[in-house]
Parts: C-alpha cells; sequence; structure tokens
C-alpha cells in the first residue's frame, strides 16, 4: 500500500522554496523532453523544489535525460510501475505541493501517484500530461471539443472522481526544440527543401497548424502554479498562440536553407502521405485562449518560423540531414494536382 509517509514530510522540516514540484517523467517517446524543460521553468521562475521521477525504462545515454545534469532537480531513476520503488525514491524529500503526471496512459499508471498525492496535505495541484490527439474535430480546437476515448482522456476523468478541486490536465499538440525525441515535424519540410524538391501538402496549404517550443510548453505547463484555484477541474489546450499554415512552414524551410520558393504540390485532402501533420483540407491546430485567460499565461516567447529559419535549420545541417539521396515514393506527389 502507498503509504502517507511517502509524500508527507513533518512540517517542521519546512520548505526552502515555495513549494515542492515532482515531474513524473516517462521514458521518452512522445512529450520525452517535457520533464527537463518543466523542471528549468519550475525552479526558475517558480522557486519549487524540483523532483524527477525518471522512469527507469529511459535510456540515460539519449537525450534529454543525459543531460539531466544541467537541470536543477534531483533526479531518481525508478520503475514507475512499483510502489515500493516510488515509495524509496520519495521517503525523506519535502511535502508535496504540485505534482505534473507526465507518464500515466491509463487510470492504473496514475493510480499510485494519484493516492500518494492525495494523502500530502499541502497538495496545491495534481497536473496531468494529456494529449490534443484526442480531438475528433477539424480546424482550430476548443478545449470544449469532442474527443474521443482514450487513454488519457481516461485519466482525466479518474483524477476528476480522485482529486476533486485538486487537478487539471494540459493537452499539448506538435513540439519541437531542443532535446524533443521527434524531429520529423519539421525535419520533412526542410528534408525536401534543401533537395529542393516538391512538398506535397494536403489541400491549399493554407490550413491552421500550432507548432509549439518545448520552452513554450514548459512555461504554460508551469503557469499553473499560483493559479491552482483557477486551474481545478479544467482542461487547458497547450500550445503556442502564434499559428502558421502549412504553406508558411514551406517557405520558412526555404528561407532558412537559402533556396529559391518551393514548389508546394497540392494533394486531394485527407491522402494518407509521408507529411507529418494531420491530412484534412481544415487544419489541426490547438487554441489556447482559456489558458492565456485563466493561468495568465503570457504566450509564446518562441516562433516557429523564425526558429526553421534559425538555430532549427542550423541543427538540421550540423547533423548532415541534406546529405544523401531521399525516399520520397509515399509522398504520393503522383496525385498532386498541380504537378
Amino acid at each position: 500500500m502507498f503509504l502517507l509517509l511517502v509524500l508527507v514530510v513533518s512540517r517542521c522540516e519546512g520548505l526552502s522554496s515555495s513549494g515542492h514540484a515532482v515531474i513524473v517523467q516517462n521514458k521518452g517517446g512522445g512529450h520525452g523532453e517535457i520533464g527537463f524543460h518543466l523542471a528549468k521553468a519550475l525552479a526558475a521562475a517558480k522557486d519549487l523544489e524540483v523532483t524527477i521521477l525518471q522512469d527507469a525504462a529511459a535510456k540515460a545515454s539519449a537525450l534529454p535525460f543525459c543531460k539531466y545534469d544541467e537541470v536543477p532537480a534531483k533526479v531518481t531513476w525508478c520503475d514507475l510501475g512499483d510502489t515500493a520503488a516510488i515509495e524509496a525514491a520519495l521517503r525523506g524529500t519535502p511535502t508535496v505541493t504540485h505534482v505534473f503526471d507526465n507518464f500515466a496512459k491509463s487510470r492504473d499508471e496514475a493510480a499510485p501517484f494519484a493516492n500518494a498525492a492525495k494523502k500530502s496535505p499541502m497538495l496545491r495541484c495534481y497536473a496531468f500530461v494529456s494529449s490534443a490527439g484526442m480531438y475528433t474535430s477539424k480546424g482550430i480546437l476548443r478545449e470544449t471539443d469532442p474527443v474521443k476515448e482514450t487513454g488519457q482522456r481516461d485519466v482525466e476523468v479518474y483524477l476528476n472522481e480522485e482529486l476533486p478541486g485538486k487537478w487539471c490536465s494540459f493537452r499539448p499538440q506538435y513540439i519541437y526544440g531542443p532535446y524533443t525525441n521527434k524531429r520529423d515535424y519539421l525535419d520533412w519540410f526542410l528534408h525536401r527543401v534543401s533537395r529542393e524538391l516538391p512538398l506535397a501538402v494536403p489541400g491549399d496549404a493554407q490550413q491552421p497548424v500550432s507548432v509549439t517550443h518545448c520552452e513554450d510548453v514548459a512555461t504554460l505547463l508551469a503557469s499553473v502554479v499560483g493559479n491552482e484555484l483557477e486551474a481545478a477541474n479544467q482542461v487547458f489546450n497547450c500550445g503556442t498562440d502564434k499559428l502558421c499554415s502549412y504553406d508558411d512552414l514551406c517557405r520558412a524551410a526555404a528561407r532558412g536553407l537559402g533556396k529559391p520558393p518551393p514548389v508546394v504540390a497540392s494533394l486531394p485532402p485527407g491522402t494518407k502521405s509521408t507529411f507529418p501533420f494531420r491530412p484534412n483540407a481544415e487544419g489541426f491546430a490547438v487554441r489556447v485562449k482559456k489558458a492565456k485567460d485563466k493561468l495568465k499565461w503570457a504566450g509564446a516567447t518562441h516562433d516557429v518560423l523564425a526558429d526553421l529559419e534559425g538555430f532549427y535549420k542550423d541543427d538540421f545541417l550540423a547533423l548532415g540531414h541534406h546529405l544523401g539521396p531521399l525516399d520520397t515514393q509515399n509522398d504520393m506527389l503522383h496525385l498532386a494536382a498541380n504537378l
């Protein structure tokens, strides 16, 4: 049984900061970079002591885990499915005020952390990192739009049952930036522009998309600190407030690489191809006004178009991704209407 002593430390020990946040971090893949950047944001802007409980299944030599020495946090590697291991990892730490769950994809995976959080006398908020992939609507999406039943959605329902008034959820979308595990979102454009190949994009390429820098994701998540009452029982979209179009990304890639304006080929909407975003005619982007209004999030400080022309393009070239042949047989260019 997950004991009270896991999270509760005698009040006389006190806190040298304004609280203690525990980040429960997955092994990588989607959202693998969030814990690293969130720890920095919480320590720097929110004056919180930070503990990262890192899934031991992660590869320690991989990014961002090999950079944990840069993070102002205590990092403990443990089996996040082992209650005893979690108990040992948290024993002796300050009383937990905030939990940021970037691990659970089912209520069973969330249960050990939620049960322990309930027993902390100083818990202010349990923030769950969910996913915008659950939306079934198209275009620019609000938190009230319909969603499909997913593991992450079930965790949201579970937290509402178990931690009423003490939980919230964030639904990130497409993330880029330092130490991210998925580069395909932006590399797709640079791969083709660097070789002066056509870019096969669904529809007219004017669809909106939100591609968000990982540091902006971190500051949005951290904005719950100090705004816990406003966050209680709420779901927030998590993304940039600087939307762009597919065509904007094509042209920014060309500017960054010093190439002529690219040929943007129009695929029939819905075509399954290598294109990295949803291929519908309406686009797929999250609206973040709710987070700005309720959590006083200042908005994104990064712009994907400027970054695509700048540091991201530089990293792409440094990695040598512009060299050699590129397999485009699944780009479905033969279906393009304007080639």
